[in-house]
């Protein structure tokens, strides 16, 4: 089917396809972590400046009090973000320019991911976040989206 609503439908479906490859995962592909991340960069980063403004005004408390996971700042000399949409943005610069690393479980799969941001080769901010807070943290932040998209089409009608 097309999409009519490119930011909605490309989300939808990225959740789709995570959904079938969580589904199918297995040690020889296809490989579910991967998707997540790349989930990230499909349903995160098409629709993100849409939701700027919204999400820079709700506190990390507030966000954790909403159902958001609760991602630290994995060293001290990290800055803390300012907002939910710090945060978020934090995240998505991490995943759009390869600073990330898989960590290891018990079993050999990946448990969780180091994510991090760098300004002229020095090291701004990073956090290890379970692969459970990132499918969490992705699935809020769609949640989000299409509630504000649902907004904006009652504000403005589409015309056929």
């Amino acid at each position: 089917m097309m999409p009519h609503e490119p930011v909605r439908d490309i989300m939808r479906r990225t959740i789709e396809n995570l959904e079938f490859i969580e589904e199918h995962a297995s040690t020889n592909g296809p490989y579910e972590v991967t998707q997540l991340v790349n989930s990230f960069l499909g349903a995160l980063a098409h629709p993100w400046e849409k939701q700027r403004q919204e999400l820079n005004v709700m506190s990390l408390a507030d966000a954790q009090v909403a159902g958001w996971p609760n991602i630290v700042k994995e060293l001290g000399s990290d800055r803390e973000p300012t907002s939910l949409g710090d945060l978020v943005r934090l995240v998505r610069n991490a995943l759009a320019h390869g600073n990330i690393a898989f960590l290891p479980g018990k079993s050999g799969d990946i448990r969780a991911l180091r994510v991090w941001n760098n300004d002229q080769g020095r090291r701004t901010w990073g956090a290890i976040v379970t692969v459970e807070h990132m499918r969490a943290f992705l699935l809020k932040f769609v949640r989000i989206s299409e509630q504000q998209l649902d907004q904006q089409r009652k504000v403005r009608p589409q015309t056929a």
